[in-house]
């Protein structure tokens, strides 16, 4: 640990406004004890509580409490959306505590007899209603993931729908449908478990039963020491070791089944007579070294709410002085769009033409910085905050080439300026860092802008590409590091979060989708062979593409004429088909799904069919092209919610509001326009 630093910084990491991102990006970096002992403090209680109530034993409770905590200290440098820490914890505590009474069960089975049973130690601090413990955390990890993110963050950790609402980056009203009914179908279940509490009690009851949670200082020192030890080489004593090992499969966000008490057999019940269910009598022990786990109850479907209008309202709209622009581009928190393009300035006479990029808010009170980088640049990523933004500069065309990442940032004193005035160059650069020479595309920046992901080009000596690899980069130094997979050179797309890897094979008659962290398939889509649509190629036919949504968690596939399927990544299967798609062409680089995949909008060349007369005088049928469209769809149900004219639109969606960003050539100017597809009851 490095325990002598900046005075200044310590007194920014006490500071109660310090994120979790913050906090978890300064001990990544640094390994500071003092940032990890205030991530503690903050997430203890939540995590100490489920621990408690799944093992049902103070002294494993503790060994899952440090074992979470580990994992957290394994995974700091890689977590890709700190704001929902507490989440992430809750879930790997969840997954922690239930190996560790697998394994306390496991040892019952082979020291107990029937005669000789001991008492199930009786958790402390249960909260008023001790008889809910046991059972609450099985059946919040059997609900919808959007309904227990929901209850979780509000009910468990005390967050107000406001604060809740952003950390899952989804408007307030939508946050309190979840909320409603993930605690209608909560007090349902519990009421088949013999718990009847009312959906208005039942918050109240979840809230109670945390806040008499409270951590032990004795706890808190033990595994602070615990993470100094290992952060300095420090060795982890065997059990903990073990059950942190099974915390690291839990995924960055609050994904997570309901991992049932794998002990089936009547040795584990007899030695743990409160993990029988209540009805079932105990059974005469018998040993078993491999128990069966039982099989997992079947989770709900995600949430299908109608928060979403097929009238959605422009909040705001702007003339920006810019032509030919690239695709729009918003921050990670849905604050401000970046919009990359060219300027003529100069007198008429002798007029240049200068790249820009124009960076608006999209608050009542929006402005706009705009910068002056070369026009050999490229827009890649906005600062998270809105405060700046990040340009390339890749020459691999000349031996000589130049290859960096440029920082823009406000010019001092900083701040925005109207959207009418014409200062220029209100971004400056802040640094440049030289990027390593080897031919890279893509960048998937973490949550701390620290790395980021991308794909590095292999080539023989005749210049072809003989293999791609997806790598991590330092951003600071511009160095290649560590390396996740490797794939041939075929058509492929990285999720913008940097999880998710889609590859079409060669002949692309099937999609793959990787797990880039762990460097694994996760799934499969055989594409349909059909070839009976022939097609009149017109300005605007298409190829195959893939495109993610902002988490990984959905994929568009479009192949053609009606060929256009939004899978779930991690199963590969396919949703409901796109209303209207059946006769559309998505355009490659025209699509765009909100941060959670719910609603994807595309620009697509509609086609028509025709029959026509051929050389052997039967009729053939052909497809010609009709009008170019924008279509939003909710892809959870297929359904077409809007459909505009659109020959020359870019789009992007808000990565944290159904709040679709359109660009449209305006004379020599450019129109942006923010339109709202959250319905009118989702808003209230």
């Amino acid at each position: 640990m490095n325990a002598t630093r900046p005075a200044e910084i310590l007194r920014q990491l006490e500071q109660p406004g310090a994120t979790d991102a913050e906090l978890l990006a300064h001990f990544a970096t640094t390994k500071d004890a003092a940032a990890f002992e205030l991530l503690v403090r903050r997430h203890g209680a939540l995590v100490l509580g489920v621990c408690r109530r799944v093992t049902r034993n103070a002294q494993d409770a503790e060994d899952a409490f440090q074992a979470t905590f580990l994992v957290l200290a394994q995974k700091a440098h890689s977590l890709r959306n700190a704001a929902l820490l507490g989440n992430w914890l809750y879930g790997v505590a969840f997954r922690v505590a239930w190996r560790a009474r697998r394994s306390a069960a496991r040892r019952s089975t082979r020291e107990v007899t029937m005669s000789n049973l001991p008492d199930y130690p009786a958790p402390a601090q249960l909260g008023a209603m001790p008889e809910l413990a046991p059972i609450l955390d099985e059946e919040l990890a059997a609900l919808a993931e959007c309904y227990r993110e929901a209850i979780v963050l509000c009910d468990l950790r005390g967050a107000s729908r406001e604060e809740a609402a952003t950390a899952l980056g989804i408007p307030e009203g939508t946050l309190s449908s979840r909320l409603a009914n993930g605690r209608k179908k909560l007090a349902a279940r519990l009421t088949k478990r013999g718990i009847a509490l009312s959906v208005a009690i039942l918050p109240v009851a979840v809230s109670e039963m945390q806040a008499a949670t409270v951590l032990p200082n004795e706890l808190l020192t033990k595994t602070c020491g615990l993470i100094a030890d290992y952060s300095v080489g420090g060795a982890v004593r065997g059990p903990l070791a073990k059950l942190a090992k099974g915390g690291l499969t839990v995924r960055q966000t609050l994904v997570f089944g309901l991992v049932t008490v794998a002990v089936v057999t009547g040795a584990v019940f007899a030695a743990r007579p409160g993990d029988a269910p209540p009805d079932a009598p105990p059974k005469p022990p018998v040993v078993a070294e491999k128990p069966e786990p039982v099989p997992q109850p079947k989770v709900e479907p995600k949430l299908n709410d109608n928060a979403f209008t097929t009238e959605p309202k422009m909040q705001r709209s702007f003339d920006l002085y810019v032509s030919d622009p690239t695709l729009p581009m918003w921050n990670v928190t849905g604050t401000h769009l970046a919009v990359s393009g060219s300027e003529s300035v100069g007198p008429a006479e002798a007029k240049k033409t200068r790249a820009i990029v124009w960076l608006l808010g999209v608050s009542p009170n929006a402005k706009r910085m705009d910068a002056d980088p070369s026009a050999a640049a490229n827009l890649i990523a906005v600062a998270p905050d809105g405060t700046g933004v990040v340009t390339d500069l890749r020459e691999y065309n000349l031996i000589s080439g130049h290859h960096s990442l440029d920082f823009w940032g406000a010019r001092p004193p900083g701040g925005f300026v109207g959207v009418s005035a014409m200062r220029p160059a209100d971004l400056v650069t802040k640094r440049t860092v030289e990027l390593d020479p080897k031919e890279t595309h893509g960048y998937a920046f973490a949550s701390d802008w620290k790395t980021y992901r991308t794909v590095a080009y292999h080539r023989d000596i005749a210049g072809s590409i003989t293999k791609l690899e997806v790598v991590e980069a330092d951003a600071t130094t511009g160095k290649l590091g560590k390396s996740f997979l490797k794939f041939d050179p075929v058509k492929y797309t990285l999720s913008p979060n940097g999880t998710r890897l889609a590859v079409f094979d060669e002949g692309e008659t099937k999609v793959t989708i990787f797990d880039v962290d762990r460097g694994v398939k996760i799934s499969d889509y055989p594409l349909p062979t059909d070839k009976s649509k022939r097609v009149r190629p017109g300005p605007g036919y298409n190829r195959s593409h893939i495109v993610f949504s902002q988490d990984g968690k959905r994929l568009l596939v479009s192949w053609g004429i009606g060929r256009s399927k939004v899978l779930e990544t991690d199963t590969g299967k396919a949703l409901p088909d796109l209303e209207g798609a059946a006769t559309g062409d998505l355009l490659s680089g025209m699509s765009t799904f909100t941060g959670d995949g719910r609603l994807l909008a595309a620009v697509c060349q509609t086609y028509k069919a025709t029959t026509r007369q051929a050389d052997d005088r039967r009729n053939s049928e052909d497809w010609v092209p009709g009008m170019v469209v924008l279509v939003v769809w909710d892809t959870q149900t297929g359904k077409a919610l809007k459909t505009w004219p659109a020959s020359k639109a870019k789009l992007a969606f808000c990565p944290t509001k159904p709040l679709l960003a359109i660009l449209e050539p305006h004379g020599s100017e450019t129109r942006v326009g923010f339109w709202d597809f959250t319905a009118e009851e989702g808003k209230k």
